[in-house]
């Protein structure tokens, strides 16, 4: 018999044996299901102490290891616990003495429980060496690859020794199961030691497994070296041809057709014709209905082609079809993500897909999130050719009613958006959004004054004004949205005029009556508002503004309500005719909004295609978070973390002794600053304390710290001081003065030059307030402060130059 009929016969004779063996693994699977669906059942985990005695002196009965179909069940049972959550360890030494069976089903169950307990029970684990190492040279195929790959499994050091031999005689075995369970065990070993894998030249060996004639063997060396090489496979122009050749003659199924064409990602072609060939040999594949292949390919034609724009936007022609008839035939939460993938893509190039906008009309079945995505497409999508069936469509999902309040509230902003995009759209949705109020619903209402305002940001044209503004006066009373109220008051103060708005200062008087109900965003809008309307119409709003810095000023309960009160009226004492070019100063018509200046993102995007980057709209940076770091700084594990939290929790009783004091400190410094409000001379007040109103702050952790440090709210709001002090502190010094303030550490160092400190606190509106501060050897504290709330921070650093007053 020649040699090629040898390797036939045992690849005949693995294929039965696999079947046979599939079948059995298959009923045990099944059974175990079984068995944990009947301990579900009953509500409560088993007994653990009586199951596990009972299981160990079951697997000692030696009548039971002379029933094979007793003590296959009685493994079945074992793994069943194991798998539904059960400490099972302490039959582990009773398990190893199983190992030796000749049933391949049971064996399988046997390797799988030591492979799960071998790093709790190392010393017991070394007694099956030797049984793993005979296997490994067993003659059936398939326990030579299971006993490979339990044996790099149980991943002991103690074990290298005897598992490097193993994987060199497993990259030469015959089999190709074999040879692809001894490259996966080259990457196990690299994680329990790197210094094997280098020495015994495992990385060279795999490199030249890439030419096996086994497609599996490819793939997994593929991803083998991707784990051990700090930048993955290194790719050259003969392993790209051999791995074409492979695709050419259809080897691949289709997750290994995946990795092999993100591994041609790395490859850059030499030329256009070589490009041309290489997606040319992929074509056919988009007509696989594998997702993941669909969206390699997909990834990999746009990135050839980025620099060649006729051919780019050809490509996404082609593209077009494969990938709508993949989101249609897909499930729910398949289809979202390949939507977010089609919506990226439609920001790039919308033209080609403007006339597939009905591809993403909402269906009744469709989830929520989805429903949302596809209202964000559609507004992608609408061009003067089909924007009026998309609006139709939009306002369509408006008149749903309040079983789809979350929808019908999407589709408003859509139009609204379309209308800002697309001036020949403009009166079009205006009509609907009038539509919409007499509708009397009231989340309607209040979304669509929210998109008004932002219509009317950009338009300024004052026949469309009075033609459509003065039918909103009729439901205002209908709003509850903060955002809603605060965006109708700045219509009243924009078109307050007597020939567009007449009740505009009587409707702004019932606002100024409920100041202090009003949420702060209402407050300041409604200062502003009012400011506008008094130099519109004085008479009317004279009496009102007065009563309204009456009551702004007193209110401490937000500092940018108070700032601005209090900057309005020193205005109105110091120059009415300045205080009307500040307030009534003419703004410049708004063409863009930034929600549309984004193509620098889109093009950060496009590098990280068919991640999930595209899934959640932002780069991988602002969401991947290292766990050893808080701001660039190592958190120190072992004995210093725990010092650490003994000093947090000491810190955090000193805080709860000052409290009380601080507190009554507090009301006493605000009493005594509303007694200068209350007077005529308002610039007698200018100390911050009433101001910034710090709270003892809910606890961070590192994670969480850097998460809101990373974040774009606090990125966008951020504010920078420095100051010097008389000589430098020691940094307990620094911690206990800001401490007393409520100002939390959350890491320090003194290490290296300079001392650097990431403290947190939070105001009384419950808004973080981050900070990272230095201090260098001559004394020089420099600070950046980040929070949500911008107009907070200048105060608030002066409020933390303070604290360090005993060091000055």
């Amino acid at each position: 018999m020649s040699a090629a009929e040898k390797i036939k016969a045992i690849g005949d004779s693995m294929v039965s044996g696999a079947s046979t063996i599939g079948s059995s693994i298959s009923k045990t699977m099944t059974s175990v299901g079984a068995l944990m669906r009947r301990d579900n059942n009953k509500g409560n985990l088993p007994d653990k102490k009586g199951e596990i005695q009972e299981l160990k002196q079951q697997l000692s009965d030696p009548t039971i290891e002379n029933d094979q179909s007793k003590k296959r069940e009685l493994l079945q049972r074992v793994i069943g616990f194991t798998t539904m959550g059960l400490d099972t360890s302490k039959l582990f030494d009773r398990m190893i003495m199983n190992v030796n069976t000749k049933d391949i089903v049971q064996k399988k169950m046997v390797y799988h429980y030591i492979s799960h307990y071998a790093r709790q029970n190392s010393e017991l684990a070394i007694l099956v060496i030797n049984t793993l190492s005979r296997d490994c040279r067993d003659e059936s195929p398939i326990v030579r690859g299971l006993a490979l790959r339990s044996l790099s499994s149980l991943r002991i050091p103690k074990l290298t020794e005897h598992l490097v031999p193993l994987i060199k005689e497993g990259l030469n075995d015959p089999s190709p199961y074999v040879r692809k369970n001894a490259v996966i065990s080259i990457a196990k070993l690299f994680k329990v030691s790197a210094n094997d894998v280098r020495c015994e030249n495992f990385v060279d060996k795999l490199y030249e497994m890439i030419r096996d004639k086994d497609a599996q063997v490819v793939v997994n060396a593929i991803r083998a070296l991707n784990e051990i090489e700090e930048e993955g496979v290194e790719v050259t122009k003969k392993m790209v041809y051999h791995l074409l050749n492979k695709l050419n003659a259809n080897e691949y199924n289709e997750w290994q057709l995946t990795e092999i064409i993100s591994l041609l990602l790395k490859y850059k072609p030499e030329s256009n014709e070589e490009i041309f060939e290489i997606m040319n040999l992929l074509d056919d594949k988009l007509e696989l209905s594998n997702a993941s292949v669909i969206m390699a390919i997909t990834n990999l034609f746009l990135n050839y082609t980025q620099n060649m724009p006729k051919n780019h936007s050809r490509v996404y022609a082609r593209l077009k079809d494969p990938l709508l008839l993949l989101f249609a035939s897909s499930s729910p939460e398949l289809a979202y993500s390949i939507l977010q993938h089609l919506k990226f893509m439609i920001s790039r190039s919308p033209q080609v897909f403007q006339s597939n906008f009905k591809d993403f009309f909402i269906k009744h079945n469709d989830p929520s999130y989805l429903k949302e995505l596809k209202l964000d497409v559609l507004t992608l999508l609408a061009n003067e050719n089909n924007v009026q069936e998309i609006m139709d469509e939009l306002g369509y999902y408006v008149a749903l009613g309040d079983n789809t309040m979350s929808i019908s509230r999407k589709a408003i902003r859509s139009l609204g958006e379309i209308a800002v995009r697309i001036s020949y759209a403009t009166e079009a949705s205006l009509t609907h959004l009038l539509d919409f109020l007499e509708m009397g619903v009231v989340h309607v209402i209040s979304e669509t004054m929210i998109v008004l305002k932002d219509i009317l940001r950009k338009y300024h044209d004052m026949e469309f004004c009075h033609a459509y503004l003065p039918s909103i006066t009729r439901h205002w009373r209908s709003i509850e949205d903060p955002e809603a109220i605060a965006s109708f008051l700045w219509i009243l103060g924009e078109y307050g005029r007597e020939d567009i708005l007449k009740p505009a200062p009587y409707i702004l008087e019932h606002f100024i009556d409920s100041f202090s109900s009003q949420h702060y965003s209402v407050r300041n809008q409604l200062l502003t508002s009012a400011m506008k309307l008094f130099f519109i119409r004085a008479p009317e709003m004279k009496d009102m503004l007065g009563r309204l810095f009456d009551v702004a000023v007193k209110d401490t309960s937000h500092a940018d309500v108070h700032d601005r009160a209090l900057f309005y009226y020193r205005l109105l004492s110091a120059n009415v005719d300045l205080a009307r070019s500040v307030i009534m100063s003419k703004k410049e018509i708004i063409t863009k909004f930034t929600e549309e200046e984004s193509v620098e993102v889109r093009d950060r995007l496009f590098s990280e295609f068919n991640t999930l980057s595209i899934v959640f709209g932002k780069p991988s940076e602002r969401f991947i978070v290292k766990d050893v770091e808080v701001l660039g700084e190592a958190i120190h594990d072992g004995g210093e973390e725990s010092e650490e939290e003994e000093e947090e929790e000491q810190e955090e009783e000193q805080v709860e002794e000052v409290e009380e004091e601080e507190e009554q400190d507090l009301e006493e410094r605000m009493a005594a600053n509303e007694a200068h409000l209350l007077g005529d001379d308002f610039d007698a007040y200018d100390s911050y304390e009433n101001v910034v109103n710090i709270v003892t702050p809910q606890s961070l952790t590192p994670q969480e710290y850097q998460q809101l440090w990373k974040s774009e709210d606090f990125e966008s709001s951020s504010y920078q001081c420095s100051f010097g002090l008389q000589e430098r502190p020691t940094t307990h010094d620094i911690e206990d003065a800001l401490n007393q303030n409520n100002i939390i550490t959350m890491a320090s160092s003194d290490k290296k030059e300079p001392f650097m400190f990431f403290f947190y606190t939070q105001t009384n509106e419950r808004d973080y307030i981050l900070i990272q501060a230095s201090v260098t050897r001559e004394g020089l504290v420099q600070a950046t402060f980040r929070s949500t709330k911008a107009s907070t921070l200048e105060s608030f650093a002066d409020f933390f130059q303070q604290c360090f007053s005993t060091f000055m």
